[in-house]
């Protein structure tokens, strides 16, 4: 076999390997974004929009009897936003729901229901943004961005370019791997090895301490109940 061939069959080979890595790379993110989506979501849609219109139409003036059933339809959805409200915000909605049902306790002020009004809308104004109106997610609740072709044919383009530019590098990569390992600089491949080690152990220890933080709050509430 010619050095010309050789030299031939090892640059496809980096460059399958490296759209490989890139394919694997863009998976693991494309999964994660996924998750975050979702949940962002979920968020939007069955806690902060449902929290911000039950708790309006708590605070009108109607008969008893639809003040229950908005006070049942509130306290569904704050029974899955607890671990997503403010502490504050979500006492403001407990004194809202107790003042409905006319109990002895004091009942919450016009700032707080101000302020817990503000939160709810900031939050529906900013994941609405994320997940419909932003770059990222392609402008699909933005009418000028949905009836622009020219955004959508830049947007395609920009997405053609990051996979081209992640591809070279992880082509790079691997090259630059194999290159270390054929002229056995294997003090420089073990530095390498050492570095990804660290960001490992790095991200397993962060891991680590927020669940070891979200154990010990569990205790503490548990004990405090």
């Amino acid at each position: 076999m010619s050095s010309n061939l050789e030299q031939l069959l090892t640059a496809a080979l980096v460059g399958l390997a490296g759209w490989f890595v890139k394919d694997f790379a863009f998976g693991l993110i494309r999964r994660r974004n996924e998750l975050e989506r979702n949940e962002w979501e979920y968020r939007l849609k069955e806690i902060f929009c449902p929290l911000y219109f039950w708790s309006g139409l708590l605070t009108m003036r109607t008969r008893k009897e639809l003040t229950y059933q908005i006070s049942d339809r509130l306290h569904d959805v704050m029974a899955r936003a607890a671990y997503v409200v403010p502490r504050v915000h979500y006492y403001t909605l407990i004194k809202l729901l107790e003042s409905a049902h006319e109990q002895e306790t004091s009942p919450a002020t016009e700032d707080e229901r101000s302020r817990l009004r503000t939160y709810l809308y900031n939050q529906i104004e900013a994941l609405n943004f994320i997940l419909y109106r932003s770059e990222d997610a392609g402008g699909v609740g933005d009418p000028i961005a949905t009836l622009s072709p020219y955004k959508r044919l830049l947007r395609l383009l920009l997405i053609g370019v990051t996979q081209l530019l992640f591809w070279l590098l992880a082509a790079l990569g691997v090259g630059g791997t194999l290159w270390l390992y054929q002229h056995r600089y294997f003090d420089l491949l073990r530095v390498g090895v050492v570095l990804l080690l660290v960001v490992l152990l790095v991200d397993i220890r962060q891991r680590a301490t927020v669940r070891k933080e979200l154990e010990q709050r569990i205790k503490a509430d548990r004990s405090s109940g």
